[in-house]
C-alpha cells in the first residue's frame, strides 16, 4: 500500500499545467479549473482533501478603505486507505469581501494555494516555454537518493530532514533546483 507522498509523487507525475490568467482578475489560475484538473488525479491515487479553519479569523481595512477578510486555513491531503496518514498544510488566506462570502472566499484561495503548491502544479502565462524550467530540478534518481536520507520508511521527513528542508527553504524533494543538490546533498549526509 503506497503512503500520502508516495500517492503525491504519483499525482505529481501527471505534470498537471494551468495556464495562467483564467482567475477573473488576470493574476493567476482559478480554483474550479484546478479543482477539474487535479480531482481525476486525486480520485485515481485515493487521496481526499480536507480543509479546516486553523485558529481566529481577522479582519481589517486596506490602504484603499476595502475589507479584507484573513484567515488560516489547514489543507490536508489524506490517504483514503489510511486516513491517519496525512499531510497537512498551513495557508494563510486572503478574501476582499465585507458580506458573507469572505470566509468561503479565503477557503477557496488556501485550498487552491495549497493544491498548486503540493502538486508543483505549473501555471504560466501561455503554453510556449513551459518545459523551459523543467530541466532546472533534480532528476528521479537524485530524489530517490534524498529521500533515502531525509525520509522514514513512511516516506516522512525525519527530524534531520526537517531540518535539511528548512535550512534550504524546500517542502517538497521534487522541486530542489538542480544547482542546490550538492549542496543539500552533503548537508543530508
Amino acid at each position: 500500500m503506497k503512503n500520502i507522498y508516495q500517492r503525491i509523487n504519483e499525482v505529481m507525475k501527471q505534470e498537471i499545467y494551468v495556464k495562467k490568467g483564467s482567475a477573473g482578475q488576470g493574476t493567476g489560475a482559478e480554483h474550479d479549473e484546478v479543482i477539474a484538473l487535479l480531482v481525476p488525479h486525486l480520485v485515481s491515487s485515493g487521496i481526499v482533501i480536507e480543509v479546516s479553519k486553523a485558529g481566529d479569523s481577522r479582519s481589517r481595512d486596506n490602504k484603499k478603505g476595502n475589507y479584507i477578510f484573513e484567515c488560516d486555513y489547514n489543507v490536508s491531503y489524506v490517504n483514503i486507505d489510511e486516513p491517519k496518514d496525512r499531510i497537512t498544510v498551513l495557508v494563510e488566506a486572503h478574501a476582499m469581501d465585507a458580506g458573507d462570502k469572505g470566509p468561503g472566499k479565503a477557503m477557496t484561495y488556501a485550498a487552491k494555494t495549497a493544491h498548486l503548491k503540493v502538486f508543483s502544479i505549473e501555471t504560466g502565462e501561455s503554453d510556449e516555454g513551459r518545459y523551459e524550467a523543467l530541466d532546472d530540478v533534480i532528476s528521479s534518481e537524485q530524489v530517490s537518493q534524498l529521500v533515502a536520507l531525509l525520509c522514514d520508511e513512511n516516506g516522512r521527513y525525519t527530524p534531520k530532514g526537517t531540518k535539511v528542508c528548512m535550512a534550504f527553504k524546500f517542502a517538497n524533494i521534487n522541486e530542489i533546483k538542480s544547482k542546490k543538490f550538492d549542496s543539500i546533498l552533503k548537508a543530508a549526509k
